[in-house]
C-alpha cells in the first residue's frame, strides 16, 4: 500500500471526530466495560432492542460499519487504519451481538464490512512485522 499522505491524515482525523461526536467512542468504551455481555442471546434479554445498552452496541457497530465501507472501497490507507484502530479486537469483543443482530434481522448483509475489515486486519498483522 503506499505510503500515508496529508489527505489520508486528514480523513483519518475526521473519522476520529466523527466517532467523538456521534457517541461511538463512549459506546465501544462501554463494550469493554463489565456491563457489557458478548453473547447475544444474553445480550438482549439485559438489553432488548429499544434500550440504552443495545443503542451502545448498535452504535458501535454501525461506526465500525461505516470505516469498514471506506476500506472496502479502498479509501482508507490500510497502514494508517490498523495503526490507528484495533479493528479485530473490537470485533472479537462485539460479534456476539452482531452476529446475532444479523441472524435474528434475516439480512446477511448487516455489518458485513466491520467483519470484513476485521479480517483484514489480522492477516495484516499476520504479514506486518511488529514495530
Amino acid at each position: 500500500m503506499a505510503k500515508p499522505t496529508h489527505q489520508d491524515a486528514t480523513l483519518m482525523l475526521q473519522l476520529a471526530q466523527f466517532m467523538v461526536t456521534s457517541g461511538a467512542q463512549e459506546a465501544k468504551d462501554w463494550m469493554w466495560s463489565d456491563q457489557f455481555v458478548p453473547e447475544y442471546d444474553v445480550f438482549v434479554k439485559k438489553y432488548p432492542p429499544g434500550s440504552e445498552g443495545y443503542l451502545r452496541a448498535s452504535t458501535t457497530c454501525g461506526y465500525f460499519e461505516t470505516v469498514g465501507t471506506l476500506h472496502k472501497h479502498r479509501l482508507l490507507n490500510e497502514d494508517l487504519l490498523f495503526d490507528w484502530l484495533a479493528v479485530s479486537m473490537v470485533w472479537d469483543r462485539i460479534k456476539g451481538f452482531a452476529l446475532g443482530v444479523r441472524q435474528a434481522a434475516g439480512e446477511p448483509r448487516l455489518y458485513e464490512n466491520f467483519e470484513a475489515m476485521a479480517k483484514a486486519n489480522v492477516e495484516y498483522d499476520a504479514r506486518s512485522p511488529e514495530e
